[in-house]
Formats: structure tokens, C-alpha cells, sequence
């Protein structure tokens, strides 16, 4: 959405919507600001020496991903038809609901694919009040942006995100009450649990032949591990199939943001950290690299503390490190601190992400 404002009124960190030109009335310059730049104390400063009413801002929450109302109920359907016809009798997918779901997740992924920008925080994507869909459905945008960080093909970005939607699908024969257990799984029942991936592959594989291979693959390993210590065939390296080190990535960062009934979520900067600790362990570097660049634990105009003491605004996200943006102090707006590649600032971290 779309704001005019006045000068006198634009605080920092707003997003400007429209491209602005004026002279500066101090310098004799002309100033160009252009739209979608997130604006510092410094640029309003220069805006109050234009000769302007107000300015366009974007009111869009940062990093905000923009699904259709109309995709997004079709997607509910979608995998509520999904998880109604696995029963004992069939267990499998019908041909009918395979090709609804490729009309489907095809809207979906050209209107994720259609966002200018997909660096976004876990805040962003919470899109339904239903846990075990919203999973899925966050799990599925991580991979859309990961993929096209890696540059895969719209077709393979399609049947990613079809294997990110079901990848749990073996869920539902478990027995009942499992996964919402208030406590710590016992040896048993982990291994009770170990075999969704199984039940899952089962299930895709002898529903119909529209399933590719990829998207089976998917669901079958994203819970192996780069080091060989995953299940359930315990798979190491390259072996393990691309759709699945993709989709383990992702499927672990939206779990750990989650709560649990036996723990709190993590804040996003700690999941960050936890993905960044097991590349090369748990998940595959390069994924690790795409997913860098696309989570954002501190958007870009929101406030921080930093170990300091001192309050912070981001001003640019860093693509090789979300944990280490540019910030400006709000203190003094003048004192732009690259956390990333100032070595005067190596001792400088972000302890809070806070109101402004």
C-alpha cells in the first residue's frame, strides 16, 4: 500500500515509493532518490532542503511476501485434499488431485517468483492459522527463494516446491498423538518417527506417475545429513539427492522459528546461526550459501541494540552474513557502521532486535 506523507513526518526507515527529484535549496544541487531506497536520518535531512510537500512511502512491511488471497485458499484446499484421500484403503494420491495441484502450485510459485525482493524474516511467513500447512507452505517459499539463488529452471523450481509441500506427507501414519508429544521423543519413538520419510516416499510413489522422480527423491531424504549421519538411508555429500539438501534446510530453519509443545521458537538470528554452524555437517555448504542470502533475521529500517549499548537502525542487508548488516546509530545517523567488513567493528554484534 501506497502513503503520501509530509516531510516533517517521514521517520527513518520508511521505504520510499515513488522516485524523487528536486534541487536542493542549500547546495544547488539536484537530488535523486529512487524508489524502494530505505531512507536515513542523512536523506531527510536532504528532503527538508527540497522544495516538497511530502513523499510517496511504500506501507508494505518489510520483506513482506505478497500471496494472493485467492492463491493462497486454493493451497489450503489443495493440501487439505491431500492429507483427506491418504486413507488405509488407498494410500496414495489420485491422478485428479496431482494435476489440481500442478494449476495450483504453478499460481504459487509465479507469485512468489513474482516478488522483486525475496529476502524475508520467519515473521513474514506465517500465511494460515493451520500449523502442519503453514510448515509446509513457509518451507516451500525458503526453497522457491533458495532455487532461484542457485539458478534452477522454473520447471525444477516448480517440482521443488511441490516436494516441499509434501515432504511430510508421511505424517499421517503415525500414530496418533506423536508429533504433538509434550516432551522429549524416547529412542522408540524417534524411530517411530524416522520412518514418515519412508511412508511418505511410499505414498507419492504409488499414487501416480505425474510425480517425477525429483519430487519423490525430495521426500524420501530431507532428513539426511552431509556427513552421513541422516536417515533413513544415510546418505553423505552429493549423494544426497538436490531437492533434499535443499528442502533439509529449509525444513530446519522453519522448524527451530517454531514452537514446540516441549520448547519455545528460536529467534531468527539464533536459527541463522544454528544452519551457518552445520554447513558442511548437517547441510550442504552451497545451500547454506543461497539460504544466507535470503533470510533476513533484521529487515532492513528496523531497530536494533547493539553490544555497545547503542540503538541502531539497518540500513543494507550484508549477502554474506544477515547476522552483520550496515547500520546507522540512531544517535548519530552519521556514523555508518558496516558490521560485516569494518574490522574497527569485529567486536560490534546485534544483542536485540527492538520497537522503535
Amino acid at each position: 500500500m501506497i502513503k503520501f506523507v509530509s516531510v516533517d513526518r517521514i521517520k527513518p526507515g520508511v521505504t520510499l515509493a515513488r522516485d524523487i527529484y528536486g534541487i536542493d535549496t542549500f547546495t544547488e544541487r539536484i537530488v535523486m532518490l529512487k524508489a524502494g531506497q530505505t531512507l536515513t536520518p542523512a536523506h531527510i535531512t536532504k528532503l527538508m532542503g527540497l522544495d516538497l510537500q511530502g513523499v510517496y512511502i511504500s506501507e508494505r512491511k518489510s520483506n513482506e511476501i505478497l500471496i494472493p488471497d485467492k492463491t493462497k485458499a486454493e493451497l489450503v484446499n489443495l493440501f487439505d485434499e491431500f492429507h483427506a484421500h491418504i486413507d488405509e484403503a488407498s494410500l496414495g494420491l489420485y491422478n485428479e488431485y496431482i494435476d489440481d495441484a500442478t494449476n495450483t502450485l504453478s499460481d504459487f510459485v509465479d507469485a512468489v517468483l513474482d516478488q522483486d525482493d525475496l529476502t524475508f524474516n520467519i515473521e513474514n511467513l506465517n500465511f494460515h492459522d493451520n500449523i502442519q500447512y503453514n510448515h509446509a507452505l513457509s518451507i516451500a517459499v525458503l526453497c522457491i527463494a533458495m532455487a532461484r539463488e542457485l539458478r534452477l529452471n522454473k520447471n525444477s523450481i516448480f517440482n521443488l516446491a511441490f516436494a516441499a509441500i509434501i515432504h511430510d506427507i508421511g505424517d499421517s501414519q503415525l500414530p496418533a498423538g506423536l508429533l504433538e508429544k509434550p516432551a522429549k521423543l524416547t529412542e522408540e519413538e524417534f524411530e517411530e518417527v524416522k520412518k514418515h520419510t519412508i511412508e511418505g516416499f511410499n505414498i507419492v510413489s504409488s499414487s501416480s506417475n505425474n510425480v517425477s522422480s525429483h519430487i519423490k527423491e525430495g521426500v524420501l531424504s530431507h532428513h539426511e545429513r552431509y556427513d552421513g549421519s541422516g536417515y533413513p538411508n544415510g546418505l553423505k555429500g552429493k549423494n544426497i539427492p538436490f531437492f533434499a539438501r535443499i528442502i533439509s534446510v529449509a525444513d530446519v530453519y522453519s522448524a527451530l522459528t517454531s514452537s514446540r509443545p516441549y520448547r519455545s521458537a528460536y529467534q531468527p538470528a539464533e536459527a541463522i546461526e544454528y544452519i551457518m554452524g552445520n554447513a558442511g555437517r548437517q547441510f550442504d555448504p552451497g545451500v547454506v550459501k543461497a539460504f544466507l542470502k535470503v533470510v533476513s533475521p533484521y529487515p532492513i529500517g528496523s531497530c536494533v541494540k547493539i553490544s555497545s549499548g547503542e540503538k541502531a537502525v539497518v540500513a543494507e542487508q550484508n549477502p554474506k552474513n544477515p547476522l552483520r548488516p550496515v547500520i546507522f546509530l540512531i544517535d548519530d545517523p552519521t556514523t555508518i557502521i558496516d558490521l560485516y567488513n569494518d574490522s574497527c567493528f569485529y567486536n560490534i554484534v546485534i544483542t536485540d532486535l527492538i520497537a522503535e
